[in-house]
């Protein structure tokens, strides 16, 4: 099958570029054909891939058409948009100019997918315009959990039958046996924080709860906080500095440890295998590029009951889900992990067989197949071809 995903891509600092490249892996390893459409991304350097077309600059309104015309060009199969607001963002738009795009795809009879990695329960008003619009126009979508979809009737006052449910993949890799000496933590009991400094992340939450969370688990439990703010984004330089002058005045300070930086994925691996388990006690948030991450290298996990999070905790039975702001509960939870062996060895038990039976990318690669043999299904034969269910 020939494929087109569009999406960001590296060099660029992003989840989803980091998403679609381990996607594009198992896709190609499955024997498909993958060319990328991406962003221009000079300032990251540009591309130079072979089978990358670098087209998309949110500063010019009318880059829609030369996605177009690139898909005219290579004719695929299917098209898959990886899809998240910031990405296509142009001149305060919400990232409206996809809307013109599904619209010409639908035209020309082009098989559409789009995953929504932004997709909530509750939608604000330019969410449920947007997911409204391009629901009717996708030939298949594509949401990380099944409340994701199980809620978007209560927001779009109508059951679309076009929505899929493929967990996030995770990758095949080894945890490193050596990464608590490299980065000092040896004999410590480590809970990490990892990712992008923005404020919806509360790591700043677990640093203040710190104190007490040494004081019943003791001296050899380190909170590692691993990230920095992303490249240009004013929100994410003001949490970092929040964050750092927390730390510096934490009575606890000397058990909390900072790795800064935007990690290269096999410092980014290390990181996560210097902890025991980690902890995303996000405000905001429908899924998690670190948890699967973690879940990869066996590491459990303690998450917010948001949605996707709470989904995956469930299915997966690596971890523990606590209320949003609920700093007791995430006191006690992050206790329990720091002070019960046996409870970090069967969470990651569970972790490792969650991804070997079911999100590895090999088996997530097969279940996107099937979705874009539906969307084409559909462009062929109408929209009489349903699809209801989990994949």
């Amino acid at each position: 099958m020939n494929i087109v995903m569009v999406t960001s891509w590296s060099p660029r600092h992003c989840g989803i570029a980091t998403y679609s490249s381990e996607l594009v892996g198992a896709l190609r390893k499955n024997g498909h054909h993958v060319d990328i459409i991406c962003h221009t991304d000079e300032d990251c350097g540009g591309h130079c891939e072979e089978d990358v077309y670098s087209v998309i600059d949110t500063n010019d309104p009318g880059w829609d058409e030369k996605v177009y015309a690139t898909v005219q060009q290579i004719k695929p199969d299917v098209v898959h948009i990886q899809h998240e607001y910031g990405l296509y963002l142009t001149h305060g738009d919400y990232g409206g100019r996809i809307i013109p795009l599904l619209f010409r795809f639908k035209l020309e009879k082009i098989p559409s997918v789009m995953t929504y990695h932004s997709i909530y329960t509750s939608l604000d008003r330019p969410e449920a315009i947007f997911t409204d619009v391009s629901l009717r126009l996708l030939d298949s979508a594509i949401v990380h959990a099944e409340v994701q979809k199980l809620f978007l009737p209560y927001n779009l006052d109508w059951i679309p039958h076009n929505v899929h449910v493929i967990s996030h993949g995770a990758k095949e890799v080894v945890p490193d046996p050596l990464a608590k000496e490299r980065f000092g933590l040896a004999g410590k009991k480590v809970a990490l924080c990892i990712g992008w400094f923005e404020p919806n992340k509360r790591f700043e939450d677990v640093i203040e709860i710190w104190p007490e969370v040494i004081r019943r688990a003791g001296k050899a439990a380190i909170l590692l906080i691993a990230g920095d703010a992303r490249p240009g984004s004013s929100t994410g330089i003001k949490y970092k500095e929040q964050l750092l002058r927390k730390i510096e005045e934490s009575p606890a300070k000397d058990n909390i440890k900072t790795i800064l930086g935007a990690f290269d994925p096999d410092t980014y691996d290390s990181i996560i295998s210097a902890s025991d388990f980690v902890v995303l006690p996000y405000k905001h948030a429908s899924q998690s590029g670190n948890l699967a991450h973690s879940f990869a290298l066996n590491k459990p996990a303690i998450v917010s009951s948001l949605e996707g999070l709470k989904a995956e905790i469930e299915a997966s039975g690596a971890g523990i889900a606590v209320p949003v702001d609920d700093l007791d509960e995430l006191r006690k939870a992050i206790t329990i992990l720091l002070t019960s062996d046996l409870m970090l060895e069967t969470y990651s038990e569970h972790a490792q067989g969650y991804v070997a039976n079911h999100i590895i990318w090999e088996n997530v690669a097969r279940k996107h197949t099937l979705v874009y043999e539906n969307a084409i299904d559909r462009v062929t034969y109408g929209t009489k071809v349903r699809v209801n269910q989990t994949i």
